[in-house]
């Protein structure tokens, strides 16, 4: 038997949508934890909204374009402000796995604040490097005296090589 697909009017059916503030509230008690006039889904350990609906889990912000334009993507969807709570429709865009990558935070151990900008302090006169990753390769923008030289060459970079940058 083929998977049945969640359509917007069986969303519809069920949730209530709040495009303004991006949630979904339960129609009907459903059970469980879903109780009427209540915010539907959770927060999980990845960060993002997830829905139950018809013993299935779906992503708040896929519910949300499936709302909005009919149908759940082929395409990744990307939060333009990286908060993976905020689901409204005017911070997701459709992206490529590329494109949803670029717009990323700083990895957690980065120290100098800066992506793709960090302190080699073995190096005496230019101590700060920049990398950017383009197409699955990391590429050595060069090592610089000040960190915001380093930054400008990264920012540079992303000009040239990132899809979805916004100068």
């Amino acid at each position: 038997m083929a998977e049945k697909i969640l359509s917007r009017d069986r969303l519809c059916e069920l949730l209530e949508v709040d495009t303004e503030n991006g949630i979904f509230t339960w129609r009907h008690t459903m059970g469980g934890r879903a109780k009427k006039g209540q915010q539907a889904g959770a927060v999980g350990a990845n960060g993002y909204v997830a829905i139950g609906i018809d013993q299935k889990d779906f992503l708040a912000h896929r519910l949300m374009w499936l709302y909005v334009y009919g149908a759940i993507p082929l395409l990744q969807i990307d939060h333009i402000d990286r908060n993976r709570t905020n689901n409204r429709p005017i911070n997701l865009r459709l992206a490529t796995q590329k494109q949803n990558s670029e717009n990323i935070y700083r990895v957690k151990t980065n120290t100098s604040g800066y992506r793709g900008v960090r302190c080699e302090s073995r190096l005496i006169s230019k101590p700060w490097s920049a990398t950017i990753t383009h197409n699955y390769k990391l590429k050595h923008l060069g090592y610089y005296a000040t960190v915001e030289e380093a930054v400008t060459a990264r920012k540079a970079a992303e000009d040239l090589y990132f899809t979805h940058h916004m100068p």
